[in-house]
């Protein structure tokens, strides 16, 4: 191999890797969470809010997976992601409501 060709091996590699480490879902639409669950999940309460503008916004600690809670119930938010009450209950998920 020439020395052109091992520099050019070089830079695929490099940015290989950095492709591996980019997260697989962009903020958007289709959420901005990887927790998995097969619907929208979000990291941050603003996008939850904006994506579900006439829906309850449910939090789900990711120590209790399966698991959502509604503003003021359950576990100190440590972790975990938002979503839509409504989407969070069709993918049979469990809406905890009160204390």
């Amino acid at each position: 191999m020439t020395a052109k060709s091992l520099k050019l091996l070089s830079y695929l590699a490099i940015a290989g890797a950095f492709t591996l480490a980019a997260p697989a879902v962009q903020a958007g639409s289709h959420g901005n969470g990887a927790a998995g669950g097969g619907f929208p999940q979000y990291r941050n309460l603003a996008d939850a809010q904006k994506a579900c503008a006439r829906d309850t916004v449910v939090w789900g600690s990711s120590e209790h997976r399966g698991v959502f809670y509604v503003d003021g119930v359950g576990p100190q938010r440590i972790g975990g992601f938002y979503a839509c009450m409504a989407v969070a209950q069709k993918a049979g998920m469990q809406i905890v409501t009160s204390n």
